[in-house]
């Protein structure tokens, strides 16, 4: 996915005379998201090309670019501002993104030849035909053109964009080598651990998780599909296979849950003849069940008094 090198930009914006009520803190990277004439660039609201819900997107002055708009929400966190305090301590970070991602659900939804503009209609979002204008949207690489040039029509094709997936696959795991990412399981959590301590992981390993990483932005069937394609196996296919595996200890594990078993299930304790059967503990008397046995002696039951003579 290409990448703007610029240095993030602090934007304060402020939409009243008071900043402390309407205000928010945006990071955004990219010297190519401000124009000559002094033009903001524009966030909007588009279909997420993952989960299909609502996300906000930055387009450029001109639309030549796009990009998604991450935002990070912690608790009890404040941002000061000038002189006022700002409770919402929210920060919004954009991040350039390919807006092939983002017209990929709509050529696959389409299947057949349709003008560019025609294809990202979405009456929900009427901001997506501006994906049309991006100058890096390159659609040949996961689509056939047809007609003529300027009529801008295309249609999917699914071949071109598990090849053109593969690739970005293949480049992002290959950015995690160099940065020496930890992506081995097992050990502490492999969110991006970066430390000379972890071993290097296996290709299979950097390859699985740059996969990961990229079906963020695709549907669950594409992902599958991307898997199959690379050669990835299935990670339930994995444990089936190796618990299956004579070699991986399976009788050792079963010799130790059949313990474990024996240890919770309650145990009837046999009588052992060989040894004489210790008397059992005499209670001992409190003070006043002893002061009542006392006065008691001597005394004849109520019965007695009642019988023939």
């Amino acid at each position: 996915m290409p990448r703007i090198k610029a240095s993030p930009k602090k934007c304060v914006k402020t939409g009243n005379s008071n900043p402390a009520t309407n205000t928010w803190v945006f990071l955004m990277k990219g010297d190519g998201l401000e124009s000559k004439d002094g033009s903001l660039p524009n966030v909007v609201k588009l279909r997420h090309p993952a989960s299909s819900q609502p996300a906000m997107f930055v387009f450029s002055p001109g639309d030549l670019t796009i990009q998604e708009v991450l935002t990070f929400d912690e608790n009890k966190r404040s941002w000061f501002i000038d002189d006022n305090v700002k409770s919402d301590g929210k920060m919004h970070l954009s991040t350039p993104i390919d807006p092939i991602f983002l017209v990929l659900p709509y050529l696959r939804k389409s299947q057949q030849v349709q003008p560019l503009d025609q294809c990202l209609w979405d009456d929900d979002y009427p901001e997506t035909p501006r994906l049309a204008h991006c100058q890096n949207l390159k659609l040949s690489l996961v689509a056939d053109r047809k007609g003529d040039e300027s009529l801008q029509a295309f249609k999917y094709n699914e071949e071109k964009t598990l090849n053109w997936l593969k690739k970005k696959v293949e480049r992002v795991a290959e950015v995690l080598k160099q940065k020496s990412i930890h992506v081995s399981q097992g050990a502490v959590s492999a969110t991006y651990v970066k430390s000379t301590k972890y071993e290097s992981g296996t290709e299979l390993e950097y390859l699985r998780y740059a996969h990961g990483i990229v079906s963020e932005y695709l549907a669950d069937d594409l992902a599958k599909k991307l898997a199959q394609y690379l050669n990835i196996p299935d990670e339930v296919e994995n444990k089936k296979r190796k618990l299956s595996n004579p070699k991986d200890g399976s009788d050792e594990k079963k010799l130790k849950r059949e313990v474990s078993e024996e240890e919770s299930t309650p145990r009837i304790k046999a009588l052992d003849l060989s040894k004489p059967e210790k008397p059992p503990k005499t209670s001992i008397m409190s003070k006043k069940e002893l002061a009542r046995q006392k006065a008691a002696a001597g005394s004849k039951n109520i019965s007695s008094f009642f019988k023939k003579k």
